[in-house]
């Protein structure tokens, strides 16, 4: 017999917030709300045992919304959850949890990011483990050549990163690859690689059965064989300077370890195409690297 819940999600403004519901922050930037409602598909958020992808796109961040939620459950939060979107400086820079006028963000973060700020933040347990984060070099597809490039041939190939994505630009300098430093938009660096300034960028790879990446109408493909490792774990993080911070922490972390026992969180990135067995036994671009690590 399934459990009956008491906890659900909401975007919403300040406005209407209660003293029942558990406010957790969200980047503005996203359309979480659609693309959240689109992988309910009617369920209930708690109800949640499957995690395959409704999108093309990147997964993750409705995957962590919902584990997230779970978590907080399983470990004695049951009030309303209550979206909050925020720009995204504030969330990615920690400024407001750091001041205490955040509780809770809904993404997990490198733990490299905030292990200086362990004085103002909690940290949860791993979402993701040190060695599970694989991403792809993405070229365009209409370049047939660079889909084959050999692990041996990396040198002679360019690749697009912002040196601010400390995990991504170790991972990177790490490999052969000739680094071309850019700090702007994402999407101004897919820009690139579409107009042929560089060769390549490291991207997650795509949940299409093919790995192809459609990004406003053109297509992008991974080099084949050939995968980054990023050595870091994410994490949860909580406020220590919010009011609420060491309980909402402590029940995270209780609920967390319920689901790893419990085997839910490792289902959830592989079904959702996070862990992505289709290029499990990929060449690995840093392995070196990885083997000072461990």
């Amino acid at each position: 017999m399934k459990m009956k819940w008491v906890c659900w999600l909401l975007f919403i403004s300040p406005i209407s917030w209660g003293s029942n519901q558990l406010v957790v922050d969200i980047i503005s930037s996203e359309n979480f709300s659609q693309r959240y409602e689109d992988f309910l598909a009617g369920r209930h958020v708690l109800d949640v045992d499957t995690f395959h992808p409704t999108t093309k796109g990147s997964h993750i961040e409705i995957i962590e919304m919902v584990l997230l939620q779970q978590a907080l459950f399983l470990g004695g939060e049951t009030r309303q959850v209550v979206f909050n979107p925020k720009p995204s400086a504030n969330i990615l820079e920690f400024s407001d949890l750091i001041a205490g006028e955040s509780l809770i963000l809904a993404r997990s973060v490198w733990h490299e990011s905030i292990v200086d700020y362990r004085g103002a933040l909690f940290i949860s347990e791993p979402i993701v483990e040190v060695g599970e984060y694989e991403a792809g070099l993405y070229v365009t597809k209409r370049n047939v050549a660079l889909q084959q490039t050999p692990l041996s041939q990396l040198r002679q190939l360019d690749v697009v990163s912002n040196p601010r994505w400390a995990v991504d630009w170790r991972a990177l300098m790490n490999t052969d690859l000739h680094m071309v430093s850019f700090i702007g938009p994402w999407e101004t660096m897919l820009e690139m690689v579409e107009s042929n300034v560089v060769d390549t960028m490291l991207i997650n790879f795509s949940v299409s059965d093919s790995l192809v990446l459609t990004f406003e109408g053109k297509e992008y493909v991974p080099i084949e064989d050939i995968k980054v490792v990023l050595p870091d774990s994410r994490h949860f993080v909580v406020s220590k300077n919010h009011p609420e911070g060491e309980q909402i922490f402590a029940a995270l972390n209780r609920g967390l370890n319920v689901l790893k026992q419990r085997g839910i969180i490792k289902r959830a990135l592989t079904e959702s195409g996070f862990i992505n067995k289709r290029v499990a036994n990929w060449q690995v671009a840093n392995a070196k690297m990885l083997v000072e690590v461990d």
